[in-house]
């Protein structure tokens, strides 16, 4: 194991963590619950997805799927 794999293991969780709570988008845990929850949906691209997270933020419709 490379010396600073424990470290950029942790960076990345704060990192993600820092997100969820300035409720910034994840896309790859995204594409982990399309993949899991609703295989029979496409994947979007990068910026579909981001495309979709504003309009869905900015809109009055509901925020959730699942």
């Amino acid at each position: 194991m490379a010396p600073f794999a424990p470290l950029r293991v942790t960076a990345r969780l704060v990192l993600t963590t820092i997100k969820r709570i300035a409720g910034m988008p994840d896309y790859e845990a995204y594409l982990d619950h399309l993949r899991r929850r609703h295989p029979e949906r496409p994947l979007p691209s990068e910026r579909e997805f981001y495309d979709e997270f504003v309009r869905a933020r900015y809109s009055d419709g509901p925020t959730r799927c699942c």
